[in-house]
């Protein structure tokens, strides 16, 4: 497909070294045998459409997003969109990111979002969206591991002073050429990329970029988990790996062409890209961004922009069902589950819902929901879509080697799943691989071709996923306990059935002295400490329950604390 040519240049593409492939080659080879992986970039899945069916809809901001950050909300046809993704793209070749460069990208739920993220595959970069719940310590570990060159952030999402916090971060990243910032209200240091492209105007040298091999094998995203040292862990994807983790739950969501989408969840991982974003691509339709305040609005958008598909957070499918009455034109809700969740709740439900179990950041396995409701076990072995219908690509494997009682790790491979570790992270925290399997940090039983239990498998209880992003709990018990106000600390989590894992932490004031909330949560304000490690519910404790060793029981501090609030 050709690139659009921005008017007055003709210049010849890019080469590039294709040295941002990490698939081996046999996995290149039989994924491609199979048919789920192809020569198809997401950029040449946005092209097309914006070919076929180019005053399509094809973004919309929510219409409250003023409230929430600067920019007022737009609506962009996808010729509009193929425009703005080409100027962007131009830019950042005049740059100098070169193609394989990273750039990081840590905005909310806009188009601007979208487009800049377009526009970095469109000239050949790397995305790495940065999780809206880091600050400082997260983010520059993040932008250092990547190797990231650039930056694009907020001026502010809500009362929070995203560009701000960019700019702190920022000095502490060796390497990093440029800041830049979007909105009304930026500090000194960042660049304005708005300002920037008024200026530079529409004579922008088009981004073209020739790969020597299969551009679709290459790497197109670095997205975020934790490895069991705690430490931040990119997971490296490429075109190919998001059109198969899209194809999940679009397959089996039946999600048709032209297909209007409202999607709430950031551009940072498989929730926002592989149930969002890559569905989108593939059926070419509308997608309409949504920031969550309360599950009500969520309603009352999918009704204004008559929304085909609703991506929510599993704990919300049945009441987001219950507020689309029957009345309503039938529509498909995409319930994303992270692995362990308690999703066996099911009432009747009037449209149709497709459960998405996030296995960590490295598979999802989406399964339309029937009058028995959604379990808590995985199918066992390969795992097609659309479920039910014979001969459909396997799109995941999930592995378990015990068979009855047993709890063992789970394994997955498949066109979704990457294999091998960022060059520049610390390897030694990717899980091990065998047979073209990862192992992954959750934990089943295997019995009768399915696995049941399947539960998070938190290290010796030491680490967790908080809303899909890793916290380390032995860091966190260390962090807390040098709070000034404490002789002793510990964090640990507790299961609310709409709200999910909530983080907590069970707080020893020092004698004398009672645990000051507001000084508590300060300190953390001071220590740039993210949103995912400040914990939901703060709880006195007259002493941390350990075991011999040492290690701290925190089933103890989730009982402490579901004393604590039946007490007042």
């Amino acid at each position: 497909m050709s690139a659009q040519k921005t008017s007055g240049y003709n210049k010849p593409p890019l080469k590039d070294d294709d040295r941002m492939i990490l698939s081996p080659a046999e996995t290149i080879k039989r994924n491609q045998a199979s048919g789920v992986w192809g020569r198809v970039t997401l950029d040449a899945l946005f092209r097309k459409t914006a070919q076929n069916h180019p005053d399509r809809i094809a973004l919309a901001d929510a219409p409250n997003r003023e409230r929430w950050t600067s920019g007022a909300p737009r609506t962009l046809s996808y010729a509009e969109a193929d425009v703005e993704v080409s100027r962007l793209a131009g830019l950042f070749k005049a740059l100098g990111l070169t193609p394989d460069t990273v750039i990081g990208v840590q905005l909310p739920n806009t188009t601007d979002a979208v487009l800049i993220m377009l526009a970095a595959l469109r000239a050949g970069l790397i995305a790495t969206p940065v999780p809206l719940v880091w600050r400082g310590r997260e983010i520059a570990e993040a932008l250092s591991t990547s190797g990231a060159k650039a930056v694009i952030t907020i001026d502010r999402l809500e009362s929070g002073t995203y560009a701000a916090w960019m700019r702190e971060a920022a000095v502490d990243v060796f390497g990093l050429r440029y800041v830049f910032g979007i909105g009304n209200d930026l500090p000194d240091g960042l660049l304005d990329l708005n300002a920037v492209m008024k200026e530079v105007g529409n004579e922008v040298p088009p981004a073209e970029v020739t790969r020597s091999v299969n551009a679709a094998d290459h790497l197109a995203t670095l997205t975020w988990t934790m490895g069991p040292s705690g430490a931040l862990m990119p997971v490296p994807r490429s075109h190919n790996h998001w059109i198969s983790a899209g194809l999940m739950p679009m397959l089996e969501g039946r999600i048709a062409d032209g297909a209007s989408i409202l999607l709430p969840y950031a551009l940072s991982g498989l929730a926002g890209i592989g149930c969002g974003i890559a569905p989108w691509l593939l059926c070419g339709g509308t997608l309409h961004l949504h920031h969550p305040e309360d599950v009500q609005q969520i309603a009352r958008h999918a009704r204004s922009c008559e929304a085909d598909v609703i991506v929510v957070p599993g704990q919300l499918a049945p009441l987001v069902d219950t507020l689309l009455k029957k009345q309503d034109p039938p529509r498909t809700i995409v319930a994303v589950w992270h692995a362990g969740a308690d999703n066996s709740v099911q009432p009747p439900h009037v449209n149709a819902i497709v459960d998405v179990t996030l296995i960590d950041e490295m598979a999802q396995v989406a399964r339309l929901r029937g009058e028995t409701g959604p379990s808590r076990a995985l199918p066992s072995g390969p795992v097609g879509a659309p479920s039910g219908v014979a001969d459909v690509p396997v799109l995941l494997e999930i592995h378990v080697e015990s068979e009855g009682t047993s709890a063992a790790p789970l394994h997955v491979r498949g066109p979704m799943v990457p294999e091998r570790a960022w060059p520049g992270s610390a390897t030694a925290d990717w899980p091990d691989a065998a047979n073209g399997y990862l192992r992954t940090r959750l934990v089943g039983v295997r019995d009768k071709g399915v696995i049941k239990n399947v539960d998070a498998n938190p290290f010796l209880d030491n680490a967790a996923l908080i809303g899909g992003i890793g916290v380390e709990l032995n860091a966190l018990d260390q962090l807390y306990a040098k709070f000034e106000g404490a002789s002793d600390a510990a964090a640990f989590l507790v299961s609310e059935p709409t709200l999910g894992t909530r983080l907590c932490a069970a707080i020893v004031a020092k004698p004398g002295a009672s645990v000051d909330e507001a000084a508590f949560m300060a300190y953390l304000d001071a220590m740039k400490i993210g949103m995912q490690s400040r914990p939901h519910g703060l709880f006195p404790a007259s002493s941390i329950p350990r075991n011999d060793a040492g290690i701290v029981n925190r089933k103890a501090l989730e009982t402490l604390a579901s004393e604590y609030k039946a007490t007042g």
